[in-house]
């Protein structure tokens, strides 16, 4: 992806690359001017001085200013560094979190004096207003209108990384399309920190469902293990999320109100003198305009295909405290009840005046108690406690909800970190003891060639950072302006040298198509430029770790032929950028970018798979920048379209153990109950361990359930809709099953045999009682015992047939098949997990097997359709597929399931003849994964060459996961004690046992020391 002709490689326009475009060798344009101002501010100032005292004097100032505009102090020159150095001296350097009185203003000034240093929350922190979701502060002691407010909705894009390059590139250009019709600023921002798993999301939706496992305690003990593993494992992982501010001030409102006014030099100049009175903007007004601009952005981002959702009041201040004090806990901002006698007292008398209402006592001579109870509950107050960054507060709030309340406590308090301290290169941030060390640069110069979404490499880094990306697009007409002023200049001296016969220089002519071209998209709102500032801070929790990582990110950042520039002396400036509001760009600090150029910054994804929470199934990536992955078919969050999931891979490559990682978490997390179709036995360990928590039936001795049963509920019938169900069972299901039974897969049933065996299964529903006019008439109808197999032939033996030969061979073929059937359905799914084992059936029923279970699976869910999700597993479907009317079975499922709530979970080990057998049930399934597999059946799938190696390696438990039409390589994950009752390998289950025994003995040994 790094050659000129891939279309996902963005080339860098070098007229709009940079303010300070340098060329080796040759000094910058801002240094040209210096010497020029500098030479003219020296001839001015020595010109009243003698001849020869002038030229001495003229010869000191010029050395000095050379060697203060050109000498080098690190990598900017001595004028700059001087006047870091000079601002350096009345910044804040020690800010402590103080008591802050009413009296005091907003802003204090910024002063250094006191022994404890300025107070945080006035230095550092701009925000006194919080609501619904909006965020800002206002200065009203400031001449005409200040005050701006934000919003921060956080998005999560799709995992675009392995997608074909023709998709990538549409993606992108998406992006590009946003971007150009973008009329306001914007704030990117990207948070890479380490997993805390007490406040992770998928543990506590673990931990919330491990509650309700109280009923059956192996299987809570079994998801008890996992939890264990996952906290265990998750805190050498990092999370990455993605945020974007948007933002409203009141100047901007106030220039939008003068754009009707004249312009002109003259009218400034009138402005100027006449200084016009300021124009007051409302709060309302631009706190207005914000809710504009973040419903159009949150349409943008779904067209965009990003979920996004806006941060309520208690997320907002905790990204804000984070972005303030990277790396340390930030508390939830959630406010808890404190016990207080005063309000004890008050519920005790209000308890009392309400039973003396009911009994009737004289209260009601000349007092209303219910005026009285009435006054006393409108005077009740709750205290309340709330932690912040710095420690924990009390207020007073007339609400009893567990709610945060914005007025109840100054914001600035709440978020400001104990203690920060600012050194050259470092900010130390201290809170509640614990410091942290923040470090921050620049990203001033980017290399000739970008790739689209080069910024999820900095963030598959590992490292613990934040990278914030402001964006503020400049007005159009302007630049159109300004470009069409050179091309005349261009033009100008091309003509004179045609005049002159000369000869003029071929950059020209580039230079002049390059401005036409881009005059041209900028007219036609093709592209649009930026003013783009990035700014990346780092941190970790001592000095030495810290400069470990500066070298580590340093060095990935030159690799990416980044040009960056550490914010010395200017790391207050840089941390100030990094805070989600939405700040301005700065001049020195920020580079021009097209359009097209800074889509390739925005991709909006964490890099991982699946869905937010679910079911624990391992990590993707390696290292530190591991990210667990978690999959829910049903989730709420993010919706897949399709529940059903395939697991194809070579025998031994871990599918089976992958399939049964996932069920059992569904069981975990009661999100459905799990019925299996085990050919091999590979859930009987788990069917054993779970000791009465599971069911299991063994096919081959026995089917306890009745195919005939009519897979719909009374609420099925719609007395206005003509549809024949009993009718549309024997046609479509009914006689498929009757196929299976009496067919091999070489042959097939004639027409006279399908018409016999349809008419005689009406005269059995009849004779069961069950008719179209009965059902029609009466749903409950459906809820009758229905015609067996043993009913179903008899009916066949008491009905004539146009060849009598046919009738005998028929019920001949069913008798046989009696013995696999006992009657009416008897096994009921009132337990997590149901097993139906044909290990021990005969190869040739399994496709019918398949029908039979699955049409019983349609009836539960339709009587059934309001509990839990149901996940049904085919654990070897090769042998189903062979079988027309198996596969056609299995595709059915694929199908039509989703709507029932049946997940279809299809495992298979024969790759190339699935992906080619089985390509309904592949286009159907919302997840795939994909484990090792040769070559030849690993080109089936045109994954990208990194996925491909994956596959083709065949290391077991490496699989390549697919959701939706996002890829991920993931390496399956799971605890000791999942380990020991799902692998099939005979070397681990050998060392299992082994394991086993030597505690049993160990146990043994322990209990003759404890028997005297």
């Amino acid at each position: 992806m790094q050659d000129d002709t891939n279309p996902l490689v963005k080339q860098v326009p070098g007229q709009l690359f940079s303010f300070e475009e340098k060329v080796f060798g040759v000094m910058s344009l801002t240094q040209l001017l210096s010497d020029i101002g500098a030479g003219v501010g020296i001839l001015e100032v020595t010109s009243g001085l003698p001849f020869v005292l002038r030229l001495v004097v003229a010869g000191i100032l010029a050395l000095l200013a050379l060697l203060l505009i050109h000498g080098k102090a690190g990598e900017q020159t001595l004028v700059r560094w001087l006047s870091l150095y000079i601002r350096a001296l009345f910044i804040a350097k020690h800010t402590t979190w103080q008591e802050l009185s009413e009296e005091q203003p907003h802003r204090a000034k910024r002063t250094t004096k006191h022994t404890r240093g300025a107070p945080i929350q006035t230095t550092w922190i701009a925000l006194d207003h919080l609501e619904r979701g909006i965020a800002g502060y206002t200065e009203p002691g400031t001449k005409g209108p200040a005050g701006r407010y934000w919003a921060i909705l956080e998005c999560e894009g799709r995992n675009i990384r392995f997608l074909p390059e023709d998709e990538r590139l549409k993606h992108f250009r998406r992006f590009e399309t946003f971007l150009c019709g973008l009329e306001f600023r914007l704030q990117f921002l990207s948070h890479v920190e380490q997993v805390a798993p007490s406040q992770y999301p998928p543990l506590r939706k673990q931990r919330e469902a491990l509650a309700l496992l109280a009923k059956t305690p192996r299987l809570a003990a079994l998801q008890q293990a996992s939890i264990d593993y996952q906290e265990k494992h998750l805190q050498h992982c990092t999370l990455v999320r993605h945020f974007v501010v948007v933002e409203a001030t009141a100047q901007e409102e106030a220039a939008r109100e003068r754009d009707g006014e004249k312009q002109g030099i003259l009218a400034f100049l009138f402005r100027l003198v006449s200084r016009p009175k300021q124009v007051e903007i409302p709060r309302e007004q631009v706190i207005n305009q914000l809710r504009i601009r973040l419903s159009v952005l949150k349409q943008i981002l779904q067209q965009l295909d990003v979920r996004s959702h806006l941060l309520d009041d208690p997320d907002l201040l905790r990204e804000f405290a984070t972005s303030l004090a990277l790396g340390a806990e930030i508390p939830p901002f959630l406010p808890q009840l404190v016990e207080d006698p005063d309000i004890s007292a008050l519920h005790q008398l209000t308890e009392e005046l309400n039973q003396r209402t009911q009994e009737g006592n004289g209260v009601t001579q000349g007092t209303n108690p219910r005026s009285l109870h009435s006054n006393k509950v409108r005077r009740r107050t709750y205290k309340k406690s709330i932690k912040g960054l710095h420690g924990s507060f009390l207020y007073q709030s007339m609400s009893p909800q567990a709610r945060f309340e914005a007025g109840s406590i100054r914001l600035a308090d709440l978020v400001a970190p104990s203690q920060i301290d600012i050194s050259p290169d470092i900010i130390e941030v201290t809170v509640r003891g614990k410091k942290r060390f923040q470090r921050y640069f620049h990203v001033v110069g980017y290399g000739h060639q970008l790739s689209c979404g080069w910024v999820s490499d900095l963030t598959e880094l590992g490292l613990p950072m934040v990278i914030a990306t402001s964006c503020d697009p400049l007005d159009s007409q302007y630049l159109i302006n300004r470009l069409e002023m050179q091309l005349v200049r261009l033009e100008s001296r091309r003509i004179a040298d045609q005049k002159a016969i000369r000869i003029g220089r071929a950059s020209r002519n580039i230079e002049a198509d390059q401005i036409r071209a881009v005059t041209h998209a900028l007219a036609a709102r093709r592209m649009k430029v930026f003013a783009v500032q990035m700014t990346i801070g780092i941190h970790a929790g001592s000095r030495e770790r810290l400069e470990q990582r500066t070298r580590y990110l340093l060095s990935h950042l030159r690799q990416k032929q980044l040009k960056v520039r550490l914010a010395t002396r200017q790391q207050e400036q840089a941390w100030q950028a990094t805070l989600p509001t939405c700040p301005m760009t700065a001049l020195d600090t920020s580079v021009n970018l097209p359009s097209d150029v800074l889509s390739s910054f925005l991709h909006l994804s964490s890099g991982s798979i699946g869905t937010p929470t679910g079911v624990f199934l391992g990590f993707t990536g390696t290292g530190t920048s591991r990210r667990a992955v978690f999959y829910n078919p049903w989730d709420e969050e993010k919706r897949v379209p399709n529940p059903h999931a395939v697991f194809v891979g070579e025998s031994g490559m871990g599918k089976s153990f992958a399939g049964k990682v996932f069920v059992t978490g569904i069981m975990g997390m009661g999100i459905a109950d799990v019925v299996v179709l085990d050919r091999d036995d590979d859930y009987l360990p788990l069917h054993i361990y779970l000791d009465g928590e599971s069911q299991r039936y063994n096919l081959a001795r026995g089917c306890p359930i009745n195919f005939f049963d009519l897979p719909y509920a009374p609420s099925d019938v719609d007395a206005d809709d003509p549809a024949d169900l009993l009718s549309e069972f024997i046609d479509n299901s009914l006689l498929a099953g009757l196929t299976l039974l009496l067919c091999d897969a070489e042959t097939r049933l004639s027409k006279i045999e399908e018409a016999y065996l349809m008419h005689v299964a009406r005269l059995a529903y009849a004779e069961a009682g069950i008719t179209s006019e009965a059902i029609r008439s009466h749903p409950e109808t459906l809820l009758r015992p229905m015609p067996t197999l043993a009913a179903f032939t008899q009916m066949m033996k008491q009905t004539p047939a146009s060849s009598p030969s046919m009738q005998a061979s028929l019920i001949e073929r069913l008798e046989k098949a009696a013995y696999l059937f006992s009657g009416q359905t008897s096994v009921a799914i009132d337990k997590p997990l149901t097993i139906f084992s044909i290990r021990e059936l005969d190869e040739k029923w399994y496709a019918f097997m398949t029908f039979v279970i699955q049409n019983f699976l349609m009836r539960h869910r339709a009587l059934r359709q309001d509990e839990r999700y149901l996940a049904y597993v085919v654990e070897e479907a090769s042998y189903m597929l062979k079988h027309p009317a198996g596969r056609k079975s299995l595709e059915i499922g694929s199908r039509g399931g989703r709507k029932l709530g049946i997940a279809q979970i299809t495992l298979s080990q024969h790759p190339r003849e699935f992906l080619t057998d089985g390509a309904v049930i592949m286009n159907n399934c919302g997840a795939a994964f994909f484990l090792g597999m040769q070559q030849y059946a690993a080109q089936e799938l045109h994954l990208p060459e990194e996925l491909e190696r994956t596959i083709t390696a065949t290391i077991p438990g490496h699989i390549v996961m697919r959701v939706g039409n996002e890829y991920a390589a993931v390496s399956i994950a799971a605890s000791p004690l999942h380990w020991s009752l799902f692998t099939t390998a005979p070397q681990d289950r050998k060392r299992f046992r082994k394991q086993t025994r030597t505690y049993s003995l160990a146990s043994m040994g322990q209990d003759e020391r404890r028997d005297p």
